[in-house]
Formats: structure tokens, sequence, C-alpha cells
């Protein structure tokens, strides 16, 4: 959607309220009506996923617990990140704005990040890129065999393409799932994943997997996550599945219709 597309758009304000074991969330929010791209929710679904984070964060420390996380701690950073398809269009379009110099270095280190997982054994370069997923050995159960991959790929050391000076260069933009992952044990011990245990905040709902699901009834695109370093080529073979316009309030309805309901969250 371009700027005057954009400035065209009606509002429509939508009441959300949500509430959890420990805390109640009251907000509006301001939903663009008419056609528009799945991805021209991004905004408010972040809005919406970072008011959550913060309730859930709130309540983790009234309850006496610190948050470990801080900026120029980037261990998170290489781990195994996997985002929805959405987040993916996202992070493509994002590089694809930005000035030539800048684009160039981003997408080299896409291309680095992809040739070390090639030469690792956990990406087949036999396979159509955009349709690739990493190699996953058999070890008995598939939670299992998730935590070996994710063991293997920690294993590389491989940063984040965007993280710099171990802090996020596209902070605001950054997907879901980074903006819901947070820890209360020592930072030092993310450092050291697989050897020490990392004690998670577990937030009531993930907007990645939602936004995933929305993507599945609105574009009827598979409900699978892209790892972030496959992000570019995912969106150059498939980002069209993305473009096709619906109306705002519609999809956003879509949305809420999704958010998961019973003691862990409800929706009002």
């Amino acid at each position: 959607m371009n700027t005057a597309d954009k400035n065209s758009q009606q509002l429509e304000t939508a009441r959300i309220q949500l509430s959890s074991s420990e805390w109640q969330l009251r907000m509006s929010v301001s939903v663009p009506s008419g056609p528009m791209r799945l991805n021209d929710l991004l905004p408010l679904v972040r809005n919406l996923d970072d008011a959550i984070v913060q309730a859930t964060l709130k309540s983790v420390e009234a309850n006496g617990q610190k948050i470990s996380c801080k900026r120029g701690c980037g261990a998170c950073c290489r781990q195994l990140v996997a985002i929805s398809t959405v987040d993916a269009q996202s992070l493509a379009d994002l590089v694809a704005a930005m000035p030539p110099e800048r684009q160039a270095v981003i997408r080299a280190r896409f291309d680095q990040r992809v040739g070390r997982l090639e030469d690792a054994g956990l990406l087949d370069r036999g396979e159509p890129k955009g349709d690739r997923a990493l190699v996953i050995k058999d070890c008995g159960s598939r939670e299992a065999s998730l935590q070996e991959l994710s063991h293997r790929y920690f294993r590389l050391q491989m940063p984040c393409p965007f993280l710099e000076d171990e802090s996020c260069s596209i902070y605001a933009d950054r997907p879901m799932v980074c903006r819901e992952y947070h820890v209360t044990s020592p930072a030092e011990w993310c450092a050291k994943l697989f050897e020490q245990p990392v004690d998670r905040v577990e937030v009531p709902v993930r907007l990645g997997d939602v936004i995933t699901r929305t993507a599945h009834r609105v574009n009827d695109i598979p409900a699978y996550s892209v790892p972030l370093v496959l992000a570019l080529e995912w969106s150059e073979a498939h980002g069209e599945s993305l473009q096709p316009c619906h109306d705002g309030m519609k999809m956003f309805e879509i949305l809420m219709s999704e958010m998961p309901r019973g003691p862990e969250l409800k929706v009002g």
C-alpha cells in the first residue's frame, strides 16, 4: 500500500479486553478499513504484542523475579529463530527499502549464514530456494529432534544478520518471537544454552503463531514458520502470496478469532 492509499484509509476503533491469571489489559486500537495487505496490519499487531509482553513482564517482576535481558546482550540472537511468514515478508520489505550500500551489507550477511548452514549439513543445497527446510535428524520424537536441531544451530554461533554490537539494529521492526523472548535466569547463562538451564518467561499468547494462522485463513498460506535466516529466499519465492488485499477490519476480526481462549488467556 502506498502513502496515498494509507492516507485515504478510514480507521475504525476496536476495543480489546484480555486477561490472564496475573493481569488484565484493556486497550483501543485503530484498525484501517478497506483493502489492504495482511502485512499492513503488522504495526497494530506489534503494538498489541508489546502490550501483552509488558503486562506479563510487570506481573513477573511483581512476583519478585527480575528480567535479565538488556541492551548489548545478544546471546539469544544466535539461536534458531523461527518466524511467521508475515514477519519474513516484513523483513524482506525492510531490507529492500534500505539504501543500496546498507542493503548489500545485510544481504551478504544472509548469504553467509545460509552458506554456513549448507556447509554444516543443516540445509540441502539441492532443494529449491524458498521451499528448503532445515535438516532434522530423527532423535526418537519430534520434540527431541527439534531440540537437537536447535542445539546444532546454536553450536555454529551465527549471529542474526541484523545483530550489530550485540544489539538488534532493527529493534522497532523485530519479529514477534523476538519481542516475546525474555528470561529471568542470569544473562550469562544464555551464552551457554543447552549447558545451563534458562528460565524463559512464558507469555500467554504468541502472536507470531496467531498471525501465522491468520495468514492461512486469509491468504491460504500453509501454516508453517520460516527460519529467520531464510526469510529473504522465502520472500523471493513466495512473497506474492501475501500481496492480495482484503478488508482491514475483517482481517483483524479473523486475527482476534485466532487468539487462544482458556485459562491462560481470556479475550473479551
